[in-house]
């Protein structure tokens, strides 16, 4: 009986209605997403951010996106900043599949921060030598053509790289969190944001004021694993707000192990609860406490889902800690996704933004 194929069974849409499909991943302490948007027939894959953490089970995102992929390749890898937990796996990603673009910021990381960067010139060096493209992230006022759907880079702004890559480790982290690079996927009124760790500075001082009419997404993935800074720079600090307020999310999700887990509190509990008060408790959803997946789509006819998640069913067979556990797999192969029908979640009226 040949192994079933637990990757493209829970992640490759089914519904040839679904334009665009995010997944937001379980991988411990870090970021990774899977972004999926319709190209006619078929669907352009890329990877935003990867991360390795096997001391809390978190996804092995290579041999997960070979396993989507199926022999095909991965149209992209974008990398939001170029720090450890947003960057760790790059190189076994590109040694299990063939990578036709490599995006990133353009900034370059102290060694404190970024001991994963060098594993990332190397592979834009392997994928320029294929034939493939380098393409350093500038913030427009315009969305780009990605397939049938349109992909926005609403920062970092080009003029700020250079003195970001001049500062000190401990600052130059700072800066780089400021300059992330914020990535919205849709179409029409219905968008998902991936801002990376972009925090408070970013948004109060120039995301929000630049692009103010166009920041509407109904999906989150909340910055910095959950963390406070992108409402405040220290613990007590009045709130920045503005900034959730006119993204105007319906579902904030939070790329976090617990609390206990993470070696810097994450997701934290005033954070958690500042997005509470905008989209509702049920609505902040967190993939640390049962190692879930969040699963966003956005329909052709400009509707979007609900919550979708996969039951735990991707960490069950792609985990790190037991990646060779038979029981897990088979766990997994049994197990499906939770997966709510599109007729009970899906929002089929366009949300207007702006």
């Amino acid at each position: 009986m040949p192994k079933r194929n637990i990757a493209r069974d829970r992640i490759w849409p089914a519904d040839p209605n679904i334009l665009v499909r995010v997944v937001i991943l379980y991988v411990g302490q870090g970021s990774s997403a899977i972004v999926l948007v319709a190209d006619g027939s078929t669907y352009k894959c890329l990877v935003v951010d990867i991360n390795l953490d096997r001391k809390t089970g978190g996804i092995d995102v290579p041999r997960l996106v070979k396993d989507l992929l199926d022999g095909g390749e991965l149209f992209a890898f974008a990398n939001t900043h170029p720090h450890d937990d947003h960057l760790r796996g790059v190189k076994e990603l590109s040694d299990q599949i063939t990578i036709r673009e490599v995006w990133h910021s353009g900034h370059i990381p102290s060694k404190k921060y970024g001991s994963c960067y060098q594993d990332l010139r190397a592979v834009i060096k392997k994928v320029r030598e294929r034939g493939g493209q380098e393409i350093v992230l500038e913030g427009s006022r315009s969305p780009k053509k990605l397939g049938d759907a349109q992909c926005y880079v609403l920062a970092p702004a080009e003029y700020v790289t250079d003195e970001v890559n001049e500062e000190e480790a401990d600052a130059r982290r700072a800066r780089i969190h400021e300059q992330c690079a914020v990535l919205k996927f849709g179409q029409g009124s219905a968008w998902i944001m991936i801002p990376g760790d972009a925090d408070r500075a970013a948004f109060e001082k120039h995301i929000t004021q630049y692009h103010k009419q166009r920041l509407g997404a109904f999906a989150l993935a909340a910055s910095h694993h959950g963390s406070r800074t992108f409402f405040m720079e220290n613990e007590g600090d009045d709130p920045y707000l503005d900034g959730l307020r006119s993204i105007g999310p319906t579902y904030v999700a939070i790329s976090a192990p617990t609390q206990e887990e993470s070696p810097h509190g994450h997701p934290h509990d005033d954070a958690v609860e500042l997005y509470a008060d905008e989209v509702g408790d049920k609505n902040v959803l967190h993939t640390g406490e049962e190692r879930l997946s969040f699963i966003f789509d956005i329909y052709r006819d400009g509707g979007h889902s609900g919550i979708q998640d996969d039951s735990g069913s991707l960490a069950e067979a792609y985990g790190l800690e037991d990646e060779d556990d038979g029981d897990r797999a088979t766990k997994a192969m049994i197990q499906g996704p939770f997966v709510r029908p599109r007729s009970q979640t899906g929002d089929l009226t366009p949300r207007k933004y702006g």
